[in-house]
């Protein structure tokens, strides 16, 4: 435990601890006067002057020096391993660390934060603001100021979930502090500064005050080059742009699920662009989907349209438009529905998103007006017809090349061909193929025993095909003839009654 000392306390010990030496060696001392030589005496005074300047030196190295386990009062963070595999050090004074494996503490006296390795978890006293550092990341913390906890971000990414609004993160150019309910993804390295906002806003502030505070909103992200300091005339809020593709492959972004954290992009007066806050406005937005084509309450001129869209959620395997199914591009991440009807001069359209389960992920209206005349054909429009092949040629099953299929196997792999750009999905026995890609060629399915999918005896297949619009093209019914594998029964070899299982014989 240590205790506060001005100089004063300290000379005074000093003084005491002279005294104090001195008093039984110089009785000693004069008691021998008569049988001591001089150079006695001088002895007396060099090894209690000795004696204190060793003792002046432990007080000042103790009451100076500050090791971490002595220095446990004041703001502190809260640090922990959020990985089994997390690599995390404290540093504290010098090169001196230490690495952790559970909740601890670090305070401000404390020199840096270091993640070697996993990612780390950072919370606050009294409040249920998160920090969470990602791999290679280096953090010092300041304590509290201005009521504020306060970071700074030497090196790699962070991210920032802030509940109340207190606490500020400082980068190399300059600081953030984070709105109410808001979510970030900060990144630093030798030459930039980055803010990727998921939710809610952050404040950003230069700190030589010569670009004004800008907000940086839901769906933005700031990047500050260290040369771009060096002008009088930069302002902040002209380097702010969209979230770019790059954050969305960021180990924080995935792990803390960012797509469903942009769902908060959506904004009520839905207008495409950037308000006066610098919140970003992003029209028919709902938890990772995006309506790119028509604009919402848009007045068309014909009795038809396509409507486009994006996919932020991968989870999403299905798109409907008024309950019809949209065809879906999962590498472009986008869908679309082409010539949907409108059936009055305002038409409100539903669109729903579902995961492999069925479960609504996103759902929204889409309103679109026309001007076109109800029931009016268009002149400019073409008679056209579209054409859908029957032949068996067309929907063609590979594996195996016999119908009906006999055997004796549990599990059987049907395999099938179809022309590309045709099928939109395909069903067996009412059960939808999940593998096959919309408008594909391969598709196959697994007839297994074990999964009730195939019995012994006639097992029947009905194969259907499905068109662009939900029509139902061609039907193929294949047939398996599971037979038992009969069981071979143990071969009995006869033994001769002359002999003897030895082959000894006994003579009378």
């Amino acid at each position: 435990m240590s205790f506060p000392l001005d100089s004063y306390g300290i000379l005074r010990i000093f003084r005491v601890s002279i005294i104090s030496i001195n008093i039984f060696p110089m009785t000693r001392l004069r008691n021998r006067s008569d049988s001591s030589p001089i150079g006695g005496n001088s002895f007396s005074f060099i090894v209690p002057f000795a004696i204190a300047l060793i003792v002046l030196i432990v007080i000042i190295r103790y009451v100076f020096s500050s090791p971490t386990t002595e220095n446990h009062t004041g703001s502190f963070m809260t640090v922990t391993p959020k990985q089994e595999q997390s690599e995390i050090y404290i540093y504290m004074s010098g090169d001196s660390k230490k690495r952790i494996d559970g909740a601890t503490k670090m305070y401000a006296t404390d020199s840096k934060l270091v993640v070697s390795l996993g990612e780390a978890e950072v919370g606050f006293e009294n409040s249920a603001s998160k920090l969470f550092i990602d791999k290679g990341g280096e953090v010092k913390y300041g304590g509290v100021i201005d009521g504020k906890q306060t970071v700074s971000l030497e090196n790699a990414d962070m991210l920032a979930d802030s509940s109340t609004n207190d606490m500020i993160i400082k980068l190399k150019n300059f600081s953030v502090t984070p709105s109410d309910n808001s979510v970030i993804i900060l990144s630093q390295n030798t030459i930039a500064s980055n803010i990727y906002v998921l939710k809610g806003s952050a404040l950003v502030e230069d700190y030589s005050k010569k670009s004004t505070s800008t907000s940086v909103g839901v769906g933005q992200q700031l990047t500050i080059m260290k040369n771009d300091l060096s002008g009088n005339t930069l302002q902040f809020s002209s380097k702010i742009e969209p979230l770019s593709d790059y954050i969305k492959t960021t180990n924080l972004f995935i792990n803390h699920n960012g797509d469903s954290l942009l769902s908060s992009i959506i904004s009520s007066n839905g207008t495409g662009s950037i308000d006066a806050s610098g919140s970003l406005l992003i029209k028919n937005v709902k938890t990772g989907l995006i309506i790119t084509s028509p604009e919402d309450e848009s007045t068309v001129d014909t009795n038809e349209i396509n409507i486009e869209g994006k996919l932020m959620n991968a989870e999403i395997t299905k798109v409907t438009i008024n309950d019809k199914e949209a065809l879906i591009d999962k590498e472009q991440k986008s869908f679309i529905y082409k010539s949907f009807p409108l059936a009055s001069s305002s038409n409100n359209i539903v669109y729903k998103a579902y995961d492999s389960e069925g479960g609504i992920l996103a759902k929204g209206i889409l309103t679109i007006y026309t001007s076109q005349k109800i029931g009016k054909e268009d002149a400019s429009k073409k008679p056209s017809v579209t054409t859908y092949p029957i032949s068996d040629k067309d929907f063609r099953i590979i594996s195996p090349t016999e119908n009906p299929y006999k055997t004796t196997d549990d599990v059987i792999r049907i395999e099938g061909r179809v022309n590309k750009g045709v099928v939109k999905y395909i069903t067996i026995n009412d059960y939808r193929l999940s593998k096959f890609p919309q408008l594909g060629t391969s598709w196959y399915y697994f007839a297994n025993k074990d999964y009730g999918t195939m019995n012994d005896g006639i097992n029947l297949y009905t194969i259907k095909y499905y068109g662009e619009n939900d029509e139902l093209l061609f039907t193929n019914l294949f047939t398996i003839v599971k037979e038992k594998l009969e069981e071979t029964m143990p071969t009995v070899i006869p033994t001769s009654t002359g002999t003897t299982a030895t082959g000894s014989s006994t003579q009378g």
